[in-house]
């Protein structure tokens, strides 16, 4: 499953407030982290998830936006009654907050769907407020309303089930679902009301009417110029203890540029470090006490502690904002004016999600590409004396190396099978590069297991499939912590089939034995129709996708067209070509076979 780590869309600009490591978004939101559907990496400006939310929701909240800021006016101090309008924008984000639920299975559907509505939110209040009539400090003011009525959302949504259905939440959501994303978005304010990252100093922001912080405008300045003042004191004096924590805490910083303002502003907002700089009782605190603004924020509140909370309050709801904001930016809402075929196609890809009170939210039945790879020899090693550890140790050496490579061309390793490994591509969202990349990952390894022979590491050879087709994506979940994601369905079972029925290759090396072709070519089959295969075999459904998205080079070969291009990612140049039609256990028809080389 995704997580929300994910580095966002290429074209976001550097993070400002944050790095944006791992370790330090689990600070932030906890362990596990929350969790987010899985996409490949987004490229230039296109965004990893297109949600379409329910149309109803945008107006709803409309509707509750504007009634809430008019009764936040005229009524300012009295108690609010749930106004009709507030009850049917509940009514309608319950339904389609529990339809998340239902279709969750670990896979961040609910995450994503918060996150989405937050980004539409915001969207609106700013258009709401722009459009004047009403003081735009009150969107701070209806703040605690709002945060009020979303948490009663996410607590009706857990109730429904708890009291109804509990094991949809311990085997959907999993018993560790961290809640922390969700909450940030209520509780920060900035979710709701900013749809940017804010400016550095906050002015819009740190207003009067804004309960939300309890640090004043001037408050946050006078502490922000202190602190960094004294960040350029110890930096320029090297203190040994600031040096050190500016190093465990900010690693991706260069040194060199501790004096930029890029860099001191991720100290400035950095919580370990601004605590460290409040217990230098000669320089920070003595600082902080000549201002009078800061005194007498130190007097109300009873103690310079306080103030440093409400400044670190503050800057961890910065810093949330800014995962959070990087987040969406991957997000695009649906724009109302996409064409029916347009959502079909996207939502047919598993690109598009739509979250509606009652259907399912993202298609897990696409085209996927799988490949197929079985070992050669396994069963006679294991039956040769050899002991468990050599033997284990020898698959080791040929599959170890195979991650690397998956992982380079953009697939997802489904499963190990003891001597073989199955790898799908378009799992997570289908491209037009899926064909050409399983392809690339077969050569690849092809590649480092006749390097590990002449090495002398190995004794096995390998037998490859490439078949391209439409499957079902399953997320089986054994128990309430784990989540098992496979392909189901006919073709995953034609893929396998192609690896090679043939359990004798010897028998048949004699091409005068052979329909097309012979063993030093890698695939062939015999005139009984078995399909033997030491090479890379592919079916026509995956021979005519690369041919659609690639350039290839036809010529007339002995068995019919070949077909060749140079690929430049892999600096080789490649042949398909056809060998004849395989009896494969399990499938009715006779199957034509291809078999790629590459050069």
């Amino acid at each position: 499953m995704g997580t929300i780590t994910r580095p966002g869309n290429t074209s976001a600009p550097p993070p400002r407030f944050i790095e944006g490591r791992t370790e330090e978004v689990q600070e932030l939101f906890g362990i596990p982290l929350p969790t987010f559907p899985e996409s490949p990496e987004p490229t230039g400006d296109e965004p990893a998830f297109l949600v379409q939310l329910h149309p109803g929701l945008q107006p709803a909240f409309l509707s509750f936006l504007d009634a809430t800021a008019r009764s936040v006016m005229e009524t300012a101090g009295k108690t609010r009654e749930f106004q009709q309008t507030e009850w049917a924008y509940f009514q309608l984000l319950l339904q389609v907050a529990t339809n998340a639920v239902r279709n969750e299975r670990r896979s961040g559907l609910l995450n994503l769907l918060w996150v989405a509505h937050s980004k539409e939110i915001a969207a609106t209040v700013r258009e709401y407020f722009d459009r004047g009539g009403i003081p735009t400090h009150i969107k701070y003011q209806i703040h605690p309303l709002l945060r009020g009525f979303y948490r009663l959302v996410h607590r009706s949504t857990w109730q429904h089930f708890s009291s109804k259905d509990p094991q949809t939440l311990a085997y959907n959501l999993g018993l560790s679902f961290n809640h922390r994303l969700i909450e940030s978005l209520f509780e920060d304010q900035l979710s709701l009301t900013q749809t940017d990252l804010p400016r550095e100093h906050l002015e819009g922001i740190l207003v009067p009417q804004n309960r939300r912080f309890r640090l004043g405008r001037e408050e946050y300045t006078h502490m922000r110029t202190i602190l960094r003042d004294r960040i350029r004191h110890g930096v320029s004096k090297q203190e040994p203890p600031l040096l050190d924590l500016l190093k465990a805490h900010l690693p991706t910083v260069d040194p060199s540029k501790y004096y930029e303002e890029a860099s001191q502003a991720k100290m400035v907002f950095h919580p370990t470090i601004v605590t460290y700089l409040f217990t230098d009782y000669d320089q920070t605190l003595a600082r902080l006490s000549t201002s009078p603004i800061l005194k007498a924020g130190r007097d109300r509140r009873g103690g310079w502690h306080y103030l440093l909370h409400d400044y670190l309050d503050l800057i961890q709801a910065v810093r949330r904002f800014e995962v959070i904001h990087r987040l969406r930016t991957d997000i695009d809402l649906m724009p109302p004016g996409l064409v029916e075929v347009q959502r079909k196609d996207h939502f047919a890809e598993g690109r598009l999600f739509q979250y509606f009170e009652s259907s399912e939210i993202v298609k897990t039945a696409r085209k996927v590409t799988i490949l197929f790879a079985d070992l050669r020899g396994f069963t006679a090693t294991s039956e040769s004396g050899i002991s468990e550890v050599e033997l284990t140790r020898s698959l080791y050496t040929v599959f170890d190396p195979v991650a690397d490579i998956v992982k380079r061309f953009n697939g997802q390793i489904d499963k190990f099978t003891g001597d073989g490994v199955m790898i799908t591509f378009g799992t997570a969202q289908v491209s037009p590069e899926d064909e050409m990349n399983a392809l690339r990952t077969a050569v690849a390894i092809q590649a480092i297991v006749t390097d590990l022979q002449k090495q002398g590491r190995t004794t096995y050879r390998m037998g490859m499939s490439l078949h391209t087709g439409r499957a079902q994506i399953g997320r089986f979940l054994p128990d309430e912590k784990s989540v098992d994601v496979t392909v189901i369905g006919r073709h995953v079972n034609i893929a396998s089939r192609i690896t090679g029925s043939g359990s004798r290759p010897s028998e048949v090396e004699d091409e005068s034995t052979t329909q097309r072709g012979g063993a030093d070519q890698g695939v062939w089959i015999d005139r009984d129709g078995v399909l033997y295969n030491l090479g890379i075999a592919a079916t026509p459904e995956h021979v005519e996708a690369l041919r659609r998205n690639v350039a290839w080079e036809a010529e007339e070969g002995e068995s019919g067209t070949r077909y060749t291009c140079f690929d430049p990612e892999l600096q080789k140049k490649i042949l398909i070509e056809y060998v004849g039609d395989a009896k494969l256990r399990g499938v009715e028809r006779a199957q034509p076979i291809y078999r790629v080389v590459a050069s």
